[in-house]
């Protein structure tokens, strides 16, 4: 797999197949960078079920001063730091290991940028931006891209979030949401 966008276009990030990784695809990949990374000069970046940490690295590669990559499986976690390192964005970046849910109560930054990515099909979208309007780790313009199977419905609005954008790229879904701003 390879960084797509900013200034690292090109450089590869290796990963090592297994039957729980699921990288987000090049095209799904590109289609948020597209939208989002020219917005992402000094912002800081919480990317959640990292997997093999692409998106908050191709955050990093355009420009985002901050990331934060939550991950369970240690070994994952570990080959993110470890690419992270030869990628030089170590530095930049801070490293989670644990439960998606049970972290996000503990973080304490305020994020531009919340990618979440989990495995497809248990309900996570839902649950993910419970704990995320519940943990207040956002501002009124931050984002949050998650990415669902393309036959799962999450509701148009969860928590303090509601949809401005879904587009379908293969197998896989791409919803953007953003705060519910009150009147």
């Amino acid at each position: 797999m390879k960084i797509l966008t900013g200034q690292l276009r090109g450089r590869v990030i290796p990963i090592r197949p297994g039957a729980h990784l699921r990288p987000t695809a090049d095209k799904a990949r590109k289609a948020i960078c597209d939208m989002l990374c020219g917005g992402m000069e000094g912002k800081n970046v919480l990317d959640l079920f990292s997997g093999t940490g692409a998106l908050g690295m191709e955050a990093l590669s355009n420009g985002a001063e901050k990331a934060t990559f939550v991950e369970a499986d240690k070994n994952a976690l570990r080959r993110i730091g470890d690419n992270l390192k030869k990628l030089g964005l170590f530095e930049r970046s801070r490293l989670i290991a644990g439960d998606v849910l049970k972290t996000i109560p503990h973080l304490e930054d305020y994020y531009d940028f919340i990618f979440s990515d989990p495995p497809y099909e248990r309900g996570w979208t839902e649950k993910t931006l419970a704990a995320l309007s519940a943990a207040r780790i956002w501002h009124e313009d931050t984002l949050v891209v998650a990415e669902c199977h393309e036959k799962e419905k999450p509701p148009d609005r969860a928590g303090n979030f509601k949809i401005v954008k879904t587009k379908v790229y293969g197998d896989s879904k791409v919803i953007i949401y953003q705060p519910v701003h009150s009147s």
